[in-house]
């Protein structure tokens, strides 16, 4: 899958952003607002299983916000969007 930047270049798509991201939202809020990692996979798996040959890194974005939200993570989903930047796909 690629990764339509900000900017509009294409990238290829990198879990281990996504993951890294979440980790460290996940990191700076308090034990009973933090998600597992079996969680954070299912996340992965909600973005991968869609099927696109290409995204737009918003979109990406958007979706890992409302699947913590979905899990009434509410702390860590606004704490994830200041950790956003790193899943530039710079």
């Amino acid at each position: 899958m690629s990764v339509i930047k900000r900017d509009g270049h294409r990238a290829t798509y990198d879990r281990n952003k996504i993951v890294s991201a979440i980790q460290k939202a996940n990191t700076e809020v308090d034990q009973e607002e933090r998600i597992s990692e079996e969680q954070i996979y299912n996340i992965l798996a909600s973005i991968e299983n869609r099927g696109f040959d290409e995204m737009a890194v918003e979109d990406i974005q958007d979706i890992i916000e409302q699947k913590l939200m979905a899990e009434k993570k509410f702390v860590l989903a606004k704490t994830y969007i200041i950790y956003r930047l790193p899943i530039e796909y710079h």
